[in-house]
């Protein structure tokens, strides 16, 4: 997992101080610790609902953390599992 200590921390005090219930996995090009670069794909699924504006904002709230770029997945309560979210989940919890 290619995720410093600071951004790992970043993570996990953003997305589960919104949602302390929640689930988040990291997944994608930073999971592989033999590939370089790319930005940071998470997974959260929510325990309670989360607007997309709030989703927007801790997406760049990560992106500004991390000083990388962050596509933030949100799966909300009662939302259809999709095949994006079974492939997220095939990632590293965190």
């Amino acid at each position: 997992m290619r995720l410093s200590p600071h951004e790992l921390q970043a993570v996990r005090q953003t997305l589960l101080g919104a949602d302390p219930a929640g689930k988040v996995w990291l997944f994608g090009s930073r999971v592989d610790d033999s590939r370089r670069g790319g930005d940071i794909d998470l997974y959260l699924e929510a325990s309670q609902p989360v607007s997309l504006k709030a989703s927007l904002t801790l997406e760049y709230r990560l992106t500004s953390l991390c000083g990388s770029k962050v596509d933030l997945l949100i799966r909300n309560p009662g939302q259809a599992e999709q095949p994006i979210h079974v492939i997220a989940k095939r990632g590293v919890p965190l």
